[in-house]
């Protein structure tokens, strides 16, 4: 798990050149989703929603395979690609604002600091460094399966939301609101040190007051953890393999235990 998390915290960092842009461009929401990002494994890249420019409409999106930045048009033709290996995050985002200026868009803002912190890596401010093939796959693996397994989720709940990438903690979620009383929120987060080592999770959102973990279902594998900070069920990739059969044992368990309250 240690290279994972390795490869997930250099990915959470460029990344960030990606959420500026829709910090920038994306018409702006209340919850901040204007930022978010897509991760889509059949082309193996991250992307930001489409944003529109006197141009047409084009995205920017972070291949994972090679880690070069591409500004796409509408039929996801890149008009300008931008390697950042061994490049500080201020020179990618200067390169990239030559495509900016191509589709017509104004650069002020463009490379302003997020709302937000993200860790402090020692990588930070360094060049960026290409991560072998081994490590890419395995990252695309697990995020591929976080995919699959918000699906599950939504297919169980009949409900259908999108699956995207928060840039700030960097996590594959979703939320669905089950009933007027009770939402619940599901997906792949990183390593910290709640759980020490990147994690599945389920929660449940009242309207209303807070849920009652006394009674909670046992779990086959994972764990309830009931915190200042968060109040649910994780399932650390440390107890799963990729079978799926330890994550569809947790997610059918949570949504039933959270289904009854």
């Amino acid at each position: 798990m240690n290279k994972y998390t390795q490869t997930d915290q250099r990915i959470h960092y460029l990344a960030q050149i990606l959420a500026k842009a829709g910090r920038t461009y994306v018409e702006k929401k209340d919850d901040d989703s204007h930022n978010n990002l897509g991760f889509v494994p059949a082309k193996n890249w991250l992307e930001t929603h489409w944003i529109k420019s006197p141009k047409g409409k084009i995205k920017l999106v972070l291949r994972i395979t090679d880690f070069c930045m591409l500004w796409l048009d509408e039929t996801e033709e890149a008009f300008q690609v931008v390697s950042t290996v061994l490049k500080t995050q201020l020179e990618v985002e200067n390169q990239l604002k030559k495509g900016i200026k191509e589709a017509g868009l104004n650069l002020d803002g463009f490379s302003d600091p997020m709302h937000f912190e993200i860790p402090e890596y020692t990588f930070l401010n360094q060049p960026f460094q290409m991560i072998n093939r081994h490590n890419l796959d395995e990252w695309t693996q697990w995020r591929t399966l976080a995919n699959e397994a918000c699906e599950k989720v939504m297919h169980i709940l009949d409900a259908e939301v999108p699956i995207r990438i928060w840039p700030h903690h960097f996590d594959t979620g979703i939320y669905v609101q089950v009933s007027e009383k009770l939402g619940i929120g599901f997906g792949l987060a990183m390593e910290d040190d709640m759980a020490g080592a990147p994690y599945f999770y389920m929660s449940g959102y009242p309207d209303q007051g807070s849920l009652d973990y006394s009674n909670v279902t046992e779990l086959e594998s994972g764990r309830w953890e009931v915190t200042n900070g968060f109040k649910g069920a994780i399932l650390p990739l440390t107890e799963i393999e990729k079978t799926n059969d330890e994550l569809d044992r947790f997610i059918h368990i949570c949504i039933d235990w959270y289904r009854n309250k």
